[in-house]
């Protein structure tokens, strides 16, 4: 029996209690919720010692804390930009360029759009270090956003996947561990996996959705429509 996998497949330890996690950077976590965290800010999964499932739940993790990092990227570049623009927390990208076309008028700064791929570019032969370091975060920041978009893609698929066989999984599972007490840990561990995996899909959506709004944004800037 196969199930669907398109990650590279981690290796799991024998023992049930260690957790499945992405080796992503340990990143805080803000405004997530705690039931689909670990203490170290990355989603983890339980094993059900069914070596092919647990790999498949590891890589829905692996993929899922990538874009979690890539979104966190993503909101450091915004919150960096605003910065060296001079702008408030609360103010749009819109009004951070414009703040920085003001300030560099003589460099004729403008947006630039190409498919998803955008940038700040500035004529003139010396550019101000200033503005510099506002190219740099458009650059990272538009890095990150097509990351998130494109984690959000693959993910959404895996998940689709793995729902639709719920049942087949719980079967598996189930004839794997025939111990009775095995068969009642283990049942609970996917259940706790699934719903995990549920609460992961709506999440990436979310970060999807904010991804999109800044490749709108940028897009209108550069007098593009998405």
């Amino acid at each position: 029996m196969s199930f669907f996998c398109c990650c590279h497949c981690l290796s799991a330890a024998p023992e049930e209690r260690e957790a499945l996690s992405a080796h992503y950077p340990k990143r805080p976590c803000r405004d997530i919720g705690a039931d689909v965290f670990s203490k170290e800010g990355t989603l983890t999964m339980k094993l059900v010692n069914v070596l092919e499932i647990d790999t498949l739940f590891s890589a829905i993790a692996e993929t899922f804390n990538k874009q979690h990092g890539d979104h966190w990227a993503m909101k450091e570049a915004i919150q960096r930009l605003k910065e060296v623009s001079g702008c408030a927390p609360t103010n749009t990208l819109a009004a951070c360029i414009e703040n920085i076309k003001q300030e560099h008028g003589a460099c004729n700064v403008q947006v630039h759009m190409k498919g998803y791929r955008f940038s700040l570019v500035a004529e003139g032969k010396e550019v101000p270090e200033k503005l510099e370091q506002a190219q740099r975060q458009v650059g990272e920041l538009n890095h990150a956003t097509k990351c998130v978009i494109a984690m959000e893609m693959k993910l959404q698929e895996m998940v689709r996947s793995v729902l639709q066989s719920q049942s087949q999984l719980e079967e598996t599972v189930k004839a794997a561990n025939p111990e009775y007490l095995d068969q009642v840990r283990l049942e609970v561990n996917l259940r706790e996996n699934f719903q995990k995996v549920s609460l992961a899909k709506e999440l990436s959506k979310q970060y999807g959705e904010d991804a999109s709004r800044v490749l709108k944004e940028m897009a209108q800037l550069a007098g593009l429509t998405l």
